[in-house]
């Protein structure tokens, strides 16, 4: 370790300080954590509300006070009913996973139906027998109350609303539940700072080598191996002092086996414990782990249920994947058997910065923050993004704290605001040099109206065209930064089946091809002949849209030329852009029920068409009034504001349409607003059940996370917490917090959000030549969405669920067609618009806009080539994640090292025969013959073959179990990267059989098959696996008779009694050892079996090729019924099961040679005969006579 302070470092690092300096302070009791954690004391917290309807309780059972009269009064009436078959369909749907759980649900149900309800599921023709709705959903309460409760280990806790009418079930996970779904799901969580620090805390150096280099210090300290005994010490000490846990207090022998695996566990534990300065603003992420090796790898974060690995969004996600595997609750509430299921914002109750009143500060209205370093940044990518890093002044309106959304929203959401916000701030290029042509025009009055080249014009179309590519190449760029720095990068996720996905009446179910499992079925076909339908009537809705435009603009046309109004004219400017908004809002709900009809099974699918629908629509709807009055208004209609061309018309259209903007944003907001207040005021309440004479403060301002009124200091200390003020009262169990989310709106998704931004875009990019001031307008709309998208995100809408996402999607894809599309609109107004080539002749301009077009056209590709898909320092920055994951979580050392280091510490060379140190000569001493010393040698030289063997076989050992983990239950090895995906495979090539025809009951070859399919005899309800054994029936080739020798007669030709196959089944994946092969010997044109066989895995267990004989039993069609010669079945059979088993195998082989040599070593040399008859070579077995003269040399 360097000497502190020898020489000057290169950079200074605040807060650092010498290996030798933090050792002397290292294990000092730490005293300066803050003891007044942010504890809840006002209330439990939750993170998830189910609403259930609670109308008849004391019919069933519930938990109901009224008496059985008022029960039995509401159940009457209500006449809603439903039967069995309507049930049953709904609960296979709504329990997921595969087949045979889904099986085992709608059991559970029938059996729980026929003992309560004491009717019949099957006796009525209408579908069934049928109970009151409202008694199913009473059972269904209960059995998703005991099932999350006991089953799926969540915590509940069950209340009624205040008249009684709805159960409010609030879930929450214990942290060892979220562990363990973290672990099961491959969840990626932060390594702490201090795993990687950065690459400034590495390249300290205080000194120089004999050549001049610099000694890092922190490298070389790094770089140091511990003893055992000496590592103990060293965690003992670290754990007394209170610096690192239980978990880390000892080596973990069993898995870290050499001093490189706890030696680095050690020094990453010491630069924790020390609180080095970090500067990596780029930690990894990996896949979760419980094991307790790796458990100080991760980050911690203090909350009011005190500390914890999982952000806000980790503990909502891994909640809701916990509900989500026992219920599929959007097809529960899709069928009103429920009535809600959503997160809460008031599981971040008592959060010192996550929660709703501080997002309303920092982020909603931060216009008069004390602290520059509190508001974030542009975007991701951005130093400011980071804490303790100060935003400049110029960018403050486009900061957000992207970070806290992340944190609380999730990956998607956040995700919107970063994209939003990168478009924002890429605004201010345009709008900066719009407006610089628009003062050039003032500065040198220069008009429309002028004949002639503008050169603002040509300047300003190239340079949009620039910018759209160069922002969409950009935000791809920083997209990946995005990924980087919340760990989403190469996200994949599992899509489950939409809760509105239903299958063809006429064949809902079907096995599927590729799972072997029944599956919801909806036909191709049918789709496609929706899509054609639907695309039809976009058309249509696109068609009447383009007729409405043509007539207002003839409507235009007659007040202006006709009755000479030229002011009632323009107002119809303000018509076209309040139409855009009328039959955007009307089509949205055609373009929703259309895709609907088309049934996806995906979200995803079912967006990317909507999108396909929403924006071919979109597309005419918004831009076709502005095409218009750019191309055609001056041939066909009439000019209002030029006499020579329409851009001053196409100027009041945009500013109208721009204008109309503003409105929507800002009503969207203020009517959120003001429905809240109304429902406050009146105590309007259908599930909280809020009644006048209550207190409805609570309601009445959601926005009160900590029960008072807003508060300059936003850190929730134990001291204020814990004392009843004037101004703050606490809360009653009569008015729970959760009660005043229940009115707000469910939050529908970015998907507006986004096409709202994407259209704008398109306005900008394609016809800011009619109005240059529109980037600037752009801009600014821009930042009035944000903030009302976060304004209806943290005080109109309900908690989203959080989602990871990598990009942003199809929506990508549309601003690069925004991009080309703006290459064509540009080309075509200064073209054909614009008086640039006004004394051309059509011709001439035609040719002038195709050179303008692939001019355009190639800078815009040129500009896209410009950007680096991955820039030098995000190459570096993914690639040293990877590392230190590699490092410090999948730990692969090489032995040689080690053993080299040993080998070298007892003084003998790698490669000695005589491994245990014992010399032929002091041997000789102790009256060994020659005879006897060539024995042990030859013996000797065996036993380093086979630590020789031992070496490879354990190598390969670790390799296999890298990809495989043998289930001992099943006897089958089971992916480790797919968990359900079972290794075995049986390879079966049937050559022929023999003896199946007769004379008398002649076989077509031809038409007889082979079916071979696998089952597994064990009970279903005893299978430790889910679905079937392995894969669906196999059929062969038709046979065919062997080639006629003079080994064959004509008989057997004729008869079919030998019949050839030669084909080979390759049956995968096999799910049990226990399995069997069942083949089948078919006539297809008599359809009639005529033998089966059975071919057991338990034969095959050695994973080895066998050639087998099979009996085959004849059927009694076959025979009719008389006695025949049994036939048989040649194959060739070979099971492979596992890679790990046979290395196992060959370990314990090897293990028993090694034990038998070293014995027989040790008789020898106590003079006693080997054990083993070895295999001695011929110069070990002379006499000791003959060999006098060599055995001296040898010795």
């Amino acid at each position: 370790m360097g000497s502190s302070g020898s020489k000057d470092l290169n950079q200074p690092l605040i807060g650092y300080k010498f290996p030798t300096d933090r050792a002397k302070v290292r294990h000092n009791p730490d005293r300066s954590q803050d003891e007044r954690l942010h504890v809840d004391v006002l209330g439990d917290v939750y993170d998830y509300l189910i609403i259930f309807s609670r109308p008849d309780d004391a019919g069933v059972g519930g938990l109901s006070k009224g008496t059985a009269d008022e029960a039995q009064a509401k159940s009457s009436a209500k006449t809603d009913r439903i039967s069995w078959n309507d049930i049953e369909l709904l609960w296979f749907q709504a329990v997921p996973g595969e087949e045979d759980r889904k099986t085992k649900g709608v059991e559970w149900l029938k059996s729980e139906w026929t003992s309560r309800f004491r009717t019949d599921t099957v006796s009525s023709a209408q579908g069934g027998d049928t109970i009151p709705r409202t008694t199913f959903e009473s059972l269904v309460r209960e059995h998703i109350v005991d099932v999350l409760g006991r089953k799926a280990g969540l915590q509940l806790s069950l209340r009624t609303s205040p008249k009684g009418d709805y159960v409010y079930c609030l879930v929450r996970a214990p942290e060892s539940l979220l562990e363990k779904k973290a672990e099961k799901a491959k969840y990626k969580l932060k390594f702490r700072g201090e795993v990687d620090p950065g690459f400034e805390f590495w390249q300290r150096w205080s000194d120089h080598d004999d050549d001049g280099r610099p000694i890092f210090i922190e490298l070389r300290e790094e770089a140091d191996l511990y003893e055992k005994n000496k590592a103990n010490e060293i965690l003992e000490d670290l754990y007394a002092a209170g610096k690192i846990g239980a978990n880390d207090s000892a080596v973990i022998e069993y898995e870290e086996p050499t001093k490189k695996h706890w030696s680095r566990r050690i020094h990453t534990l010491e630069r924790i414990a020390d609180k080095v300065p970090v500067t990596n603003t780029y930690p990894a992420y990996a896949q979760f782990s419980t094991n307790p090796r790796e458990r100080h790898l991760y980050d911690e974060y203090q909350s009011p249920r005190g500390k914890s690995l999982f952000l806000p969004k980790d503990r909502l996600y891994l909640t809701k994947r916990a509900i989500d595997e026992q219920f599929d609750f959007g097809v529960l509430v899709e069928n009103e058997a429920v009535v809600a299921c959503f997160a809460l914002h008031d599981a971040s109750f008592g959060e010192p910065v996550l929660n709703r009143r501080w997002f309303l500060r920092y982020w909603v209205f931060p216009f008069f923050l004390p602290s520059p370093d509190s508001r974030g940044s542009p975007y991701v990518s951005h130093p400011a993004i980071n804490r303790g890093s100060a935003c400049p002044v110029y960018l403050w309106p486009w900061a957000q704290p992207l970070m806290e959304v992340r944190a609380y929203f999730g990956e998607k959401i956040a995700l919107y605001f970063a994209w939003v916000g990168f478009y924002g701030y890429s605004l201010l290029t345009p709008a900066i040099a719009a407006l610089a042509c628009e003062i050039l025009l003032l500065v040198t009055d220069t008009s429309d109206e002028t004949r002639g080249m503008h050169a603002d014009q040509l300047f300003l179309g190239f340079f949009l065209i620039i910018w759209a590519a160069y922002y969409k190449a950009s935000w791809d760029v920083e997209s990946k930064y995005c990924a980087a720095k919340w760990g989403t990068t190469n996200f994949e996720e599992v899509e489950q089946d939409r809760p509105q996905f239903v299958g063809d009446p006429d064949q809902p179910r079907r096995l599927s091809p590729i799972t072997n499992e029944n599956e919801t079925y909806y036909p191709e076909e049918k789709r496609h002949t929706t899509q054609c339908i639907s695309a039809f009537i976009v058309l249509v809705c696109s068609g009447l849209v383009i007729g409405m435009v043509l007539l207002l603009f003839l409507a235009e046309y007659l007040v202006y030329e006709k009755l000479g109004m030229p002011a009632v004219a323009l107002c119809f400017s303000v018509v076209q852009a309040g139409f855009i908004q009328v039959a955007s809002h009307f089509y949205s709900e055609i373009a929703y029920w259309l895709n609907d009809q088309e049934n996806y099974r995906t979200q995803t699918n079912y967006e990317n068409n909507l999108i396909l629908k929403k924006f071919f629509f979109e597309i005419i709807n918004n831009y076709s009034a502005l095409a218009i009055t750019a191309y055609f208004k001056g041939i066909y209609f009439q000019c209002i504001m030029g006499a020579n061309n329409c851009l001053g018309d196409m100027k009041v259209l945009l500013i109208a349409i721009t204008a109309t903007r503003y409105v929507i944003a800002l009503y969207g907001v203020l009517a959120g607003s003001f429905g809240q207040a109304m429902r406050s005021l009146f105590g309007a309440s259908s599930c909280s059940g809020g009644d006048d004479d209550g207190d409805s403060t609570l309601a009445a301002n959601p926005l009160r996370d900590d029960g008072g009124q807003f508060d300059d200091d936003l850190d929730f200390e134990l001291s204020e917490l814990g004392e009843e003020r004037k101004d703050s009262p606490l809360r009653s169990l009569e008015t729970p917090r959760f009660e005043a989310e229940i009115e707000l709106e469910e939050y529908e998704g970015t998907f507006d959000d986004f096409a709202e931004i994407v259209l704008q875009m398109g306005l900008v990019s394609m016809f800011s030549l009619g109005f240059y001031v529109l980037p600037l307008c752009a801009m600014l709309e821009t930042l009035l969405q944000i903030r009302a998208d976060a304004y209806k995100l943290c005080v109109l809408t309900r908690r989203p669920d959080p989602a990871l996402a990598e990009t942003v999607g199809s929506w990508g894809a549309l601003m690069d067609a925004m991009a080309t599309l703006a290459v064509f609109s540009n080309a075509g107004i200064i073209c054909f618009t614009t008086l640039s080539f006004a004394s051309y002749s059509f011709n001439q301009r035609l040719l002038a806009f195709f050179i303008l077009e692939q001019s355009m056209l190639a800078c815009k590709l040129l500009t896209e080539l410009s950007v680096s898909r991955v820039p030098i320092d995000l190459y570096e920055i993914l690639k040293r994640q990877q590392v230190v994951v590699n490092r410090h979580k999948n730990v692969v050392f090489d032995y040689e090292d080690d053993e080299k280091l040993e080998d070298d510490e007892i003084g003998t060379k790698r490669g000695n025969v005589d491994r245990d140190n014992l010399k032929l000569s002091s041997v000789k001493q102790a009256s060994l013959s020659d005879f006897d010393l060539r024995k042990i040698e030859f013996l000797k030289e065996k036993l380093a073959d086979c630590e020789a063997d031992m070496k490879v076989a354990r190598s390969e050992y670790k390799r296999a179990s890298k990809s495989e983990v043998l289930n001992e239950e099943l006897g089958v090895s089971y992916s480790r990267r797919s968990p359900d995906l079972a290794l075995g495979m049986i390879t079966l090539t049937i050559l022929e059989a023999e003896n199946v025809g007769t004379r008398h009951n002649p076989i077509d070859a031809k038409s007889c098959r082979l079916v071979v399919h696998v089952r597994d005899p064990t009970p279903r309800n005893e299978r430790k696996y889910e679905g079937q054994p392995g894969p669906g029936p196999q059929i062969s080739k038709p046979a065919r008779l062997p080639p006629k020798t003079p080994d064959v007669s004509s008989e057997v030709l004729s008869s079919g009694s030998r019949l050839v196959f030669n084909q080979t089944f390759s049956l995968a994946p096999i799910k049990t050892a226990k399995a069997e092969v069942l083949i089948d010997l078919m006539d297809e044109s008599k359809r009639l079996k005529l033998g089966t066989t059975t071919l057991v895995l338990s034969d095959l267990s050695n994973q080895q090729k066998r050639h087998l004989t099979l009996s085959l039993a004849k059927t009694a069609a076959a025979t009719h019924g008389h006695g025949a010669e049994s036939a048989v079945l040649y194959v060739n059979a070979q099971f492979q099961y596992s890679r790990i088993i046979p290395i196992k195998n060959r370990i314990y082989h090897i293990f028993d040679e090694q034990r038998k040599l070293t014995r027989d070593i040790q008789n020898i040399r106590l003079g006693n005969p080997p054990e083993q008859a070895w295999d001695f070579p011929e110069e070990a077995l002379f006499s000791p006579k003959s060999m006098g003269g060599e055995s001296s040399n040898i010795a």
